[in-house]
């Protein structure tokens, strides 16, 4: 493990009650639930491989959208005053960035950790109420760790079908295929591919991305949410590697929430093309069950 990210992992550990931000850190508001998304304001950094500023991941972000409109239909908001501090995790696999006494909805690992960081995530040091993790490789690996984790699974990007309706039908397939780069390889991707049509996650803007998505043919992504919007929207993806071999394991978990283990992925675009989607899976039972599985209960005065 490199030096830089072994201070930030002491550092993240003597200020555990700081929300944790990849590359910054925020204070935690008193009498508020704190929900953990990357900060748009300072989770910006170089990629020094393709000069790209990378100030935003959609996927990461999703987690305000989603959380937002799940608290509309009860008339509270973020800002709502509860009766001490509290902290909330969904979208994503940071939950394991921060060493907080804290809340997870939907969330997931995104590979399994190094023992230096491993036994601080244990259940004597660290307390989780597990409502609901992205998928079942989740659930044990949280369980190895002495936390209790239910079974109920779902990734909450999963609901954004629920949130927005996207392009009208007269407006689809438009692209015979589009590429969704993770957001820290967008430059080298379009510096490899750059005849391709290619849907940024470096953004907020979440409607473009999906309507995008929806005038697409077949998605190629190595973002995992680029891969989960498409299939929410009924739009077949391929799992394509891209540049990062070491975190296969979030894409397997969230495949594995939808009953499918016989993965198979792309190596490069070329090879992608040629390989036969996975079927679209059912995303309602996973849906009812995250709405099902919201806390609610954290907004309780």
């Amino acid at each position: 493990m490199e030096l830089n990210r072994i201070i930030r992992e002491i550092n993240a550990i003597v200020k555990r009650d700081s929300i944790i931000l990849y590359y910054s850190q925020t204070k935690a508001l008193d009498h508020r639930v704190n929900l953990h998304v990357s900060d748009l304001k300072t989770n910006g950094y170089m990629d020094r491989n393709a000069n790209l500023s990378h100030r935003y991941n959609l996927g990461d972000y999703l987690g305000k959208v989603v959380v937002d409109w799940m608290l509309e239909k009860k008339n509270i908001s973020l800002n709502s005053y509860v009766n001490k501090k509290k902290h909330l995790f969904t979208i994503g696999s940071g939950c394991v960035n921060s060493y907080q006494n804290m809340t997870f909805w939907g969330s997931g690992v995104e590979r399994e950790l190094p023992d230096f960081r491993r036994f601080f995530h244990r259940s004597w040091f660290r307390k989780l109420d597990i409502r609901a993790v992205r998928g079942p490789m989740t659930r044990d690996y949280l369980k190895s760790l002495g936390h209790e984790c239910p079974e109920k699974y779902g990734d909450p990007a999963i609901l954004m079908s629920l949130i927005y309706n996207g392009l009208n039908n007269d407006r689809r397939g438009k692209y015979d295929y589009s590429i969704i780069p993770q957001y820290v390889t967008e430059g080298r991707i379009r510096e490899k591919y750059p005849e391709a049509h290619i849907i940024s996650m470096n953004t907020d803007d979440y409607k473009t991305v999906i309507d995008q998505i929806i005038q697409s043919k077949l998605i190629i992504s190595s973002s995992l949410h680029g891969i989960i919007l498409a299939e929410t929207y009924h739009i077949p993806a391929v799992f394509y590697r891209g540049l990062d071999k070491e975190i296969d394991f979030k894409y397997l978990d969230y495949y594995a929430s939808t009953g499918r283990y016989n993965v198979r992925i792309a190596q490069s675009v070329e090879e992608a093309l040629e390989m036969q989607p996975l079927p679209l899976p059912d995303l309602h039972p996973l849906q009812e069950s995250l709405i099902d599985t919201f806390p609610y209960d954290l907004w309780d005065k």
